[in-house]
């Protein structure tokens, strides 16, 4: 039997933490680039606007301290970016047959495309 396609939504506990953490790293460090266009195409940008308050808020904190805080303080928001994507993840909190980087990447050629 095939694993059903799973949302943020759908996951327990430790793997919503592990999807959460894996896709928090993926927003810092794009956000740190000045490099998140591809998901102001989806209908989040409100969420990510406070989000981004939060990471400037504390720029000076290590990578490590701002991947805690915004998952704490910041945890239903990367809950409806997730929810807003729609991307799958398997029972224990990966992106299904992807990756962060795999996927943006996608979606950039996509745009390049004109798709």
């Amino acid at each position: 039997m095939q694993n059903p396609d799973l949302s943020i939504t759908d996951l327990d506990e430790h793997a919503q933490s592990t999807a959460l953490t894996d896709f928090v790293h993926f927003y810092i460090a794009h956000y740190r680039k000045n490099d998140l266009e591809i998901l102001s195409q989806y209908k989040v940008d409100y969420v990510m606007n406070d989000v981004n308050q939060y990471l400037y808020a504390n720029q000076s904190f290590s990578p490590e301290q701002l991947a805690a805080g915004v998952l704490q303080y910041k945890h239903s928001s990367f809950i409806e970016i997730l929810k807003t994507i729609g991307l799958s993840f398997t029972d224990n909190g990966a992106l299904k047959d992807n990756t962060w980087e795999g996927w943006y990447t996608q979606q950039y050629a996509k745009v390049q495309q004109g798709i």
